[in-house]
């Protein structure tokens, strides 16, 4: 019989929440470290279905170990726990009280099982991360040696030094996205090369694309992953009031700002993408809501090329697919 933990992690411990055969709750506190979840495991009874949610780095190893020990594991969304203890009226919120909500989550809504990331996918995330600092430090040394440019007295160590780490920076990125390119066309290279096919992606947005979607093995649909990333429409609708509210803006705000600048390429140099924004632009609509409809339909074309295999073709014509919700 299927029984479901619910384990709340914070930094340093895990909270796991164990059902008992009154119908109550045993909770059991463990160190998130490998000896720890070492010691959970053990205690874990047949037919665990563990629920937790996504706290970054914080859960990566206790969800890696339970794959590892072949225990099924549900990822959730801390929105979705957020929302399902406002249903539940709950006043308290402590990290016992939030693994029986995350337990009753799983008991009563039935999550699907998570498909841990592979060891190259954790690495992929690891060096785009801190690439992603990288460029932050360096924008942020620039704008240092920009701003003193204009004094009038000039200190040439200072600047020196401010150019040293400057250069470093510039090295120590350039080294990363060799890598990160290096493991995409090692572990990933058909989806990598069919997504640089694509008119208007990037070798920096494949590989953001690839990353996020877990080598696109965690969306069923084009919809679900424009819904994640937060480049789906929505509306708000109630009575005889209906607003438009642009995109839900969810999930990776940086790949979300990558797929934006690839559109201004793709309607150059994407057939579709180009015909598609002339569309919307005589429908009269304003450019960066076309700009973003066509971030959208970027999304779709690389979901299809990977999804079915297929190569980038400029001058395809769409065509019926039985169960394809693309």
């Amino acid at each position: 019989m299927k029984k479901y933990i619910g384990i709340d992690v914070a930094k340093t411990t895990l909270a796991v929440a164990l059902p008992t055969m009154s119908g109550g709750w045993t909770i059991n506190t463990y160190h998130n470290t490998p000896e720890g979840i070492h010691s959970l495991l053990s205690h874990l009874p047949n037919g665990s279905h563990c629920i937790l949610e996504a706290t970054g780095s914080y859960s990566v190893l206790v969800t890696y170990m339970l794959c590892q020990a072949k225990i099924n594991v549900s990822v959730i969304n801390p929105k979705q726990s957020h929302n399902f203890a406002k249903m539940q009226l709950s006043v308290t919120k402590t990290d016992p009280r939030d693994a029986v909500l995350l337990a009753e989550y799983g008991r009563l809504i039935q999550p699907p099982l998570y498909q841990m990331t592979t060891d190259s996918l954790l690495r992929l995330r690891q060096k785009r991360t801190l690439l992603r600092q990288y460029h932050k430090q360096r924008t942020i040394l620039l704008n240092l040696q920009h701003s003193f440019a204009p004094l009038p007295v000039k200190d040439l160590s200072t600047e020196q030094s401010l150019q040293e780490m400057i250069d470093r920076f510039e090295a120590a990125i350039a080294s990363l996205q060799q890598e990160v390119c290096q493991i995409c066309q090692d572990d990933f290279k058909e989806q990598y090369n069919r997504l640089t096919s694509i008119k208007g992606i990037s070798h920096k947005v494949a590989t953001a694309l690839i990353e996020t979607t877990n080598g696109f093995q965690d969306f069923r649909s084009a919809k679900a992953l424009a819904k994640f990333i937060g480049l789906a429409p929505t509306t708000y609708q109630s009575g005889k009031m209906a607003t438009h509210r642009g995109i839900c803006r969810t999930g990776d705000p940086d790949l979300r700002g990558l797929l934006y600048v690839a559109s201004w390429s793709a309607i150059r140099y994407n057939k579709a993408c180009r015909e598609f924004y002339q569309r919307l632009k005589a429908a009269g609509k304003a450019s960066k809501l076309a700009l973003i409809a066509v971030a959208n339909k970027l999304l779709r074309q690389a979901f299809a090329l990977v999804r079915f295999d297929e190569d980038y073709n400029d001058n395809y014509q769409p065509k019926f697919r039985l169960n394809a919700c693309i």
